[in-house]
């Protein structure tokens, strides 16, 4: 079972659509108690960070998220999902993200802020597919350790991050169309 994590903010409705596409059952999960039985967690956003992380927080899921990526289990992170999982973020400075990756967001070095369209992807690992994503977003990582893929717009920065059973877009699979979908069968668990 996937269990799509609620941040209190968002694309719920999309990805759990995105999901049930691709005939894999979801359930939303609204407390850590709800984690029994499931076997990835997705970490949908789109929003502040400050504002998911003070969801978070507040509903108790730092630890248990740390936790289940120390233990390596499954999570697919998207937008602000993905942000979330480094340390801190320029557009809420002194909230501190869940620091399971290196690095920090940054503002969007690009004359037009947000982003919000269809880019390339370049992947630095074989295995993904080839495309354009859709993105909305005007805070980035630049570039991290587990970067597997960049984008260009007005600058160069992280689309994608992948460690273990970890992967996280900075765009939006579940908004992507069939490249989106492709993408995301091959990062879901069945």
């Amino acid at each position: 079972m996937i269990g799509v994590l609620h941040p209190d903010s968002g694309n719920l409705t999309s990805v759990r659509d995105a999901c049930a596409r691709l005939g894999r059952p979801c359930e939303i999960l609204r407390k850590p108690a709800d984690l029994e039985g499931v076997g990835q967690i997705v970490l949908p956003g789109q929003g502040r960070f400050g504002a998911v992380m003070e969801y978070l927080r507040r509903r108790q899921w730092v630890d248990p998220l740390r936790r289940w990526i120390a233990d390596d289990k499954p999570l697919f992170a998207i937008c602000v999902g993905m942000q979330a999982l480094f340390e801190e973020s320029e557009e809420d400075p002194g909230v501190p993200g869940l620091g399971v990756m290196s690095g920090r967001v940054t503002r969007l070095q690009s004359p037009k802020r947000p982003m919000m369209g269809w880019a390339n992807v370049h992947w630095r690992r074989d295995g993904y597919p080839q495309g354009a994503a859709y993105f909305v977003n005007g805070f980035v990582v630049a570039d991290c350790e587990e970067a597997v893929a960049y984008t260009e717009y007005g600058a160069r920065f992280c689309a994608a991050a992948a460690r273990g059973s970890l992967f996280a877009a900075q765009f939006h699979p579940e908004k992507s169309g069939a490249w989106g979908k492709e993408l995301m069968d091959r990062c879901l668990i069945s």
